[in-house]
């Protein structure tokens, strides 16, 4: 009997050291799982060359609908991206009817005849420069750097006098210059020149009530000439 006492005893301790081993193992079975590895960065946009980005839509761009040329201009009539219409000259391009176009900044003239094509446009844009879209675009020249004209070149021989003022205003010199005793004010695209410089200009459209906002000044009458220069 005291053999199975023992036994028993035996069993129990044995019982009980087995349960403390596994509650002691228990925390190794339940260690928590490895975070989930941080999602990749999302590749950076790729940078847009700056030579791309500066590839923007003219703002000033239009169809040729009609074209003519003449003396040092070209005259084209262009239909914008709105189904606007417009006459633009500058100078003289090689361009063809259905050929896209742009151009840069500009002067809106009204009420101006063009001489050399026999026609009086309402409204008319004389650009500083233009070209096919996409290609270079060509600089009006100066009207004071183009070659000095002589009496043959003016439609009208007495289109010549003395500088009394000039003023600049707008990419356009307007000139007081007095012809034999007859004072005229003439306004072309921006000129050098200054008081007491002989000048001489060629064809014009001349406009009465005129007001300058760029001067703030209102002419009685004023000639807009398609070209003026000093001559010596």
């Amino acid at each position: 009997m005291k053999r199975s006492i023992v036994l028993a005893l035996a069993a129990t301790v044995c019982l009980a050291a087995c349960s403390k081993g596994e509650q002691a193992a228990a925390p190794a079975t339940t260690a928590a799982a490895p975070a989930a590895p941080a999602p990749a960065a999302a590749p950076a946009a790729p940078s847009v060359p700056s030579q791309v980005r500066s590839l923007e839509p003219a703002p000033n761009t239009g169809k040729v609908m009609q074209v003519q040329h003449a003396g040092s201009y070209t005259y084209a009539e262009v239909e914008g991206p709105n189904g606007q219409r417009a006459w633009i000259a500058g100078t003289v391009i090689a361009v063809n009817v259905g050929d896209e176009v742009q151009w840069g900044d500009y002067s809106v003239m009204r009420n101006f005849t063009a001489k050399s094509i026999g026609r009086t446009f309402d409204s008319i844009l004389f650009v500083n420069s233009w070209g096919k879209a996409g290609a270079p675009v060509v600089a009006t020249p100066v009207h004071g750097s183009m070659p000095t004209p002589t009496v043959a070149d003016v439609a009208d021989a007495n289109n010549t006098g003395v500088v009394k003022s000039v003023a600049v205003a707008g990419g356009y010199s307007y000139v007081e210059v007095d012809r034999g005793g007859k004072v005229v004010w003439v306004a072309a695209m921006e000129t050098p020149m200054k008081p007491g410089d002989k000048v001489q200009w060629q064809g014009g459209a001349e406009m009465r009530n005129f007001n300058a906002k760029s001067l703030g000044r209102t002419f009685d009458q004023i000639v807009f000439a398609q070209a003026i220069a000093v001559v010596r």
